[in-house]
C-alpha cells in the first residue's frame, strides 16, 4: 500500500431533476471526491449549466458528436449508454479510484472514504460495498427521507413466508438491485459495468476487497417518489416494447407486468413494496434488515450551490416528471396521482 492518500472520482449518466443532480454532486464532493464525471443523457439538460461553476465536475453533453466519437449512434438502451460513459470516464480519470453509480445512489461511510480506500492492498483492483434501499415511512418534506432496508439473504420461500406474496416482486426484498456497487482502481485493465468492473478478455480474475456494511454502504433511493417509481417501471416496459431494452430481472419483469395489467393500482403496488408501517419496521429490525442512517444533502448543496436553490420536495420532483417525461407517464394512460 502506498503512503499517499488515494483520490477517488464518481461517474454517472444523469437525466434527473436538477435538484437531484445537485444533491449527487454536492454529497460526494462533501465526502472528498476528487472529481465528478457527469454525462447528461439529454444534451440540453439545464442541470449541466447549474453544475458548470464547479471545477471538480467534468461535464459531457451526450449529443450526436459524443456518440459519434464512439463510432456509433446513440444506443437505445440506457444501460448501454451508462456503461459506455462509465468506461469513457474511467479511461480519462486522473483519480486513483472510480465509482460508477446512478443519480439516485449515494455513498455513505462511517469514517472517511479516502481512509477506507487507503487500506486496500495494491493487488486489489476493486472495492465492493453493499446496498441499502430506502423505505418510505410516511409523508416527507424532501425525497431523501426514510429508513433503509438491507437485502434478505435467506431463500425466497423464507422471505415469502415473512413478507407475504409481494416478496416475489422484489429481489431479496428490494425493488431495485441487491448487488451493491464497487470502486475500480484506475489505470488497470478493467472494463466498468453497471455494478462491478470486469476484466478484459484473457485477463486474470479480479481480486475483490470487501468492506463490511458498517464502514461503507450504498444508499439507493430507488423511486424518489411514488410517481417516479411508476415512471421507472413504465420506462422499462416502453424500452422493451420499442427499443429492444435489456432483458429485465424476474422481479423487475413482475413489477412491470403488474403495473401494465392494472395501471389504476400502480400506486397501491408501490406502497405495498416500498413503504413500511410500524409493524413492518419491527419485522425488518427483528431480522437485522433495518438501517437508520443519518442522510441529508441539504447542507452540502448549500455549500457547493450557494446561488442555485434545490427544491427536493416530492411535489417538485413529480412536477418535473410531468413536464419532462409525459410521454412515458401517459403510457397506457396511467393515473398521475
Amino acid at each position: 500500500m502506498s503512503d499517499a492518500k488515494p483520490t477517488w472520482a464518481v461517474v454517472a449518466t444523469v437525466d434527473e431533476p436538477p435538484a437531484v443532480v445537485q444533491a449527487l454532486v454536492a454529497w460526494h464532493l462533501s465526502l472528498g471526491a476528487d472529481a465528478i464525471y457527469l454525462y447528461f443523457d439529454r444534451p440540453d439538460d439545464p442541470a449541466a449549466d447549474i453544475c458548470a461553476h464547479l471545477d471538480q465536475v467534468r461535464i459531457t453533453r451526450c449529443d450526436a458528436a459524443h456518440w459519434a466519437a464512439f463510432g456509433r449512434k446513440r444506443p437505445p438502451r440506457h444501460e448501454l449508454r451508462q456503461v459506455s460513459n462509465a468506461r469513457h470516464a474511467y479511461a480519462a480519470a486522473t483519480a486513483d479510484w472510480v465509482l460508477h453509480i446512478d443519480a439516485d445512489e449515494f455513498v455513505w461511510c462511517r469514517g472517511d472514504v479516502t481512509s477506507c480506500l487507503a487500506d486496500v492492498p495494491d493487488a486489489c483492483e476493486a472495492v465492493t460495498f453493499p446496498v441499502a434501499e430506502r423505505v418510505h415511512t410516511g409523508p416527507a418534506t424532501t425525497v431523501f427521507e426514510g429508513v433503509f432496508r438491507l437485502p434478505f439473504a435467506q431463500p425466497a420461500k423464507v422471505g415469502r413466508a415473512i413478507f407475504g406474496p409481494s416478496y416475489d416482486l422484489t429481489y431479496r426484498g428490494l425493488t431495485g438491485h441487491a448487488q451493491g456497487k464497487a470502486f475500480s482502481r484506475a489505470g488497470r485493465s478493467l472494463r466498468l459495468s453497471i455494478h462491478r468492473p470486469r476484466p478484459h478478455e484473457r485477463e486474470a480474475k479480479l481480486a475483490i476487497h470487501r468492506f463490511p456494511a458498517d464502514r461503507m454502504v450504498l444508499l439507493h433511493f430507488e423511486g424518489l417518489t411514488r410517481q417516479q417509481w411508476i415512471f421507472k417501471v413504465l420506462r422499462m416496459a416502453q424500452a422493451l416494447e420499442h427499443d429492444d431494452g435489456m432483458p429485465p430481472s424476474a422481479h423487475r419483469a413482475g413489477q412491470a407486468a403488474a403495473v401494465l395489467e392494472d395501471p389504476d393500482a400502480a400506486g397501491v403496488l408501490h406502497d405495498l413494496l416500498k413503504t413500511a408501517d410500524a409493524a413492518r419496521l419491527r419485522t425488518l429490525a427483528a431480522h437485522g434488515l433495518l438501517l437508520q442512517l443519518p442522510f441529508d444533502p441539504l447542507d452540502a448543496i448549500a455549500r457547493f450551490f450557494p446561488d442555485a436553490f434545490a427544491d427536493l420536495s416530492p411535489g417538485a420532483i413529480d412536477r418535473w416528471l410531468a413536464l419532462n417525461k409525459a410521454d412515458t407517464l401517459s403510457y397506457l394512460e396511467l393515473p398521475k396521482g
